[in-house]
């Protein structure tokens, strides 16, 4: 019998023909939808349409209807939630109409899976895989968003943003470096040692200053981990945070830069006293020698120191005009040497900072000098007295002065350094550690760079741009992007790491001093000189004295690729007896894989309420003899020793017991002799 004639024409009584398509291409959506009713989509059915577009359009393809899933909503009490397909999705469905097969509704769709290798090109060929991003939703900047598109349940699919800094997002995975807008990775200063006790607020200035310089040295790293540095709005927000450096730096340099000047005159002071002396028995030894009369000799030298007066006047007057006239020229200064940090140094390091520094300082001292050599020479004859006489060697040969300049005192006792804690502290990371400023260095290296620069100009090859003013800084030439050079400054790099070891253990404050440890690594991941890994114990190497509180424990990489982990100490008779791994952080470069076992166990807290038989056991496998005296468990010793590649998580069995905090304390294999059944304690 003819089928036709025995079909019900009724949804759901002739048949169920499901299909399986492929959205195409979002060029044909814009004309019919959005202006239409429903939620519907184009679809390109195997086995019903063309594999080309030559035979079918896909503007002549039909509009699918969308079946929603329970819990989204229709819209109803305004409430739904919308249903998004995009261009190259594989969908599921069936025919409203049956076997006619023009309408079609959607169910579902499949997921993208890890193994689909999408087409670049121009064109979107159907049923080839190709990208769901197009002219109208533009794939995201690598720093914003993961840009991928896998929807299967593996580890690469939507991996979500990480919450680092873009820079450091950009060492954890450079293919892929999206990271969350946080505050993780900035470095905020800390009121630390005895740096209130400066009454005048001057002591803290140098730092101030390598506080800026290193904030805007992580916002370059963090903006060149998002961005294109051909980008065109890219150099204009370089230049704003200049311009904000450059303001919150001569902010600080305010009130020394005036102290400065104030301490130059009151050494001038003597040295004009004593060349109108000088002044005075030149001119009266010259007219007596003419004259033989004594009198007209005074007269002669009083003149003569009479008429400098007002030339020596003038000089005073010029003090509140000279400071005015150098804070005027000083935030320029500075921005010209920001722009050659922004040009030349990708990491930072603390000699970039302190080679900073003694830029400003010689150009600075420049500055003074230009301002006063009208007023200086209106006063040549009282100087002409002193040999090589000038201002610039008066600044640079007082280290009183220089030392004024950037805000600090001489003083031959040394302050003890970050007594009382850091000085510093990362967010996201932990306290920072870092080392007294280097002073003499400065200047040394200040002087020296000055030096350079102005041999060249005297051979007739001045320097080039604000080298020839401020001297011959390696942050400057550019050579600190050099591993292997070594100029007269010593060696200043601040490129890439050229080898990354493994994290280190730095202990400070506490009050006590001499401990330290170092970081054992587990739960590994990649292969050779690309294996990290996680910081899963940390081994006392040395427990120190005289500590009265718990100090800080420091995790140190030096290649800063390394985040997350965080570790505390344990002081018990003055020495720090325990280091517990509280968060072990991921991505710390590995040098060798080192086979390691549970060692000891130290009890944080001991509880209450346990009683005899009571368990300890851990995640990797491992079980513990447990000691247990009033109710609190007094000590715990490993009974077996399995390698330990994660970091042990020890749980006390029990039935009333609770309370208990207990660490494992990890250390390397020992060499094998014979099978260990069991460990008896006997001290109790």
């Amino acid at each position: 019998m003819n089928e036709f004639l025995v079909r019900n024409n009724f949804l759901g009584k002739d048949g169920f023909i499901w299909w399986i398509g492929q959205i195409p291409d979002v060029k044909a959506w814009p004309p019919q939808n959005g202006g239409n009713w429903g939620v519907r989509y184009k679809v390109r059915i195997m086995g019903y349409h063309p594999y080309n577009r030559e035979d079918l359009s896909d503007d002549d393809l039909p509009w699918a209807h969308v079946m929603l899933p329970p819990g989204s909503g229709t819209g109803s009490v305004n409430t739904i939630k919308q249903v998004r397909f995009n261009p190259g999705d594989i969908v599921m469905g069936f025919f409203l109409d049956g076997e006619n097969a023009q309408q079609p509704v959607i169910m579902g769709a499949f997921a993208n899976s890890k193994y689909k290798e999408f087409i670049d090109g121009s064109e979107n060929l159907p049923f080839t895989p190709f990208s769901g991003y197009n002219e109208y939703v533009k794939k995201p900047p690598k720093g914003v968003l993961a840009t991928s598109e896998i929807g299967d349940n593996s580890n690469d699919a939507n991996k979500s943003p990480t919450g680092l800094s873009p820079a450091d997002a950009k060492k954890v995975n450079p293919d892929n470096p999206a990271a969350k807008r946080t505050s993780d990775g900035k470095v905020i200063p800390l009121p630390c040692g005895t740096e209130g006790e400066d009454s005048k607020g001057n002591k803290g200035t140098l730092n101030k200053i390598k506080n800026a310089i290193q904030g805007f040295v992580q916002f370059l790293q963090d903006l060149k981990a998002q961005f294109d540095e051909g980008l065109e709005y890219y150099r204009d927000w370089v230049d704003r945070e200049i311009d904000s450096r450059a303001e919150q730096i001569t902010k600080s340099l305010t009130k020394t830069i005036s102290g400065m000047i104030n301490s130059l005159f009151k050494k001038l002071t003597p040295i004009l006293s004593k060349g109108l002396d000088l002044l005075y028995g030149s001119v009266y030894a010259t007219v007596f020698a003419a004259t033989l009369n004594p009198v007209a000799a005074h007269l002669a030298g009083v003149a003569a120191q009479t008429a400098m007066i007002s030339a020596v006047k003038f000089l005073q007057d010029q003090i509140p005009c000279i400071v005015n006239q150098i804070l005027d020229k000083v935030f320029g200064l500075v921005k010209d040497i920001l722009k050659s940090v922004a040009n030349n140094v990708l990491n930072f390091v603390d000699c970039v900072a302190d080679q900073t520094l003694g830029a400003m300082l010689n150009g600075i001292i420049g500055l003074v000098d230009n301002a006063l050599l009208p007023a200086i020479n209106g006063v040549a004859k009282i100087l002409q007295f002193f040999e090589d006489f000038s201002v610039e060697g008066l600044l640079r040969n007082g280290i009183d002065a220089l030392l004024g300049l950037i805000g600090l005192k001489t003083c031959s006792k040394k302050d003890q350094k970050d007594k009382y804690g850091a000085c510093k502290y990362k967010l996201g990371y932990g306290p920072i550690f870092q080392d007294e400023p280097d002073l003499k260095g400065i200047i040394d290296n200040a002087n020296t760079a000055k030096a350079v620069s102005t041999a060249a100009r005297v051979a007739g090859f001045p320097l080039d741009g604000v080298q020839d003013i401020v001297g011959a800084f390696d942050f400057i030439s550019g050579t600190v992007k050099d591993p292997n050079f070594i100029g007269d400054l010593g060696s200043c790099y601040t490129g890439p790491p050229v080898f990354c070891g493994p994290p280190k253990i730095n202990i400070f404050g506490g009050g006590g001093t001499g401990a330290s440890a170092v970081p054992i690594l587990g739960a590994l991941v990649g292969e050779d000189r690309y294996k990290t890994g996680s910081i899963i114990s940390v081994k006392i190497t040395n427990p120190g004295s005289g500590y009265t509180f718990p100090p800080f424990v420091d995790v140190v990489d030096s290649c800063g690729q390394g985040y997350g982990a965080v570790a505390r100490a344990i002081v018990k008779n003055g020495q720090v007896d325990t280091i517990y791994v509280v968060s072990e952080g991921e991505n710390y470069p590995v040098e060798e894989s080192i086979p390691y076992v549970v060692e000891s166990v130290s009890v944080i807290n001991p509880g209450q309420d346990f009683a005899d038989g009571d368990r300890v056991v851990d995640n990797q496998g491992n079980e513990y003899d447990v000691k247990i005296q009033s109710g609190a468990i007094i000590k715990v010793t490993p009974i077996n020793s399995k390698d330990v590649t994660n970091i042990p998580v020890l749980e006390v069995i029990s039935k009333n017991g609770s309370g208990a905090i207990l660490a494992a304390n990890l250390g390397e294999r020992p060499p094998f002799d014979g099978e260990v059944k069991r460990v008896i304690d006997c001290v109790t």
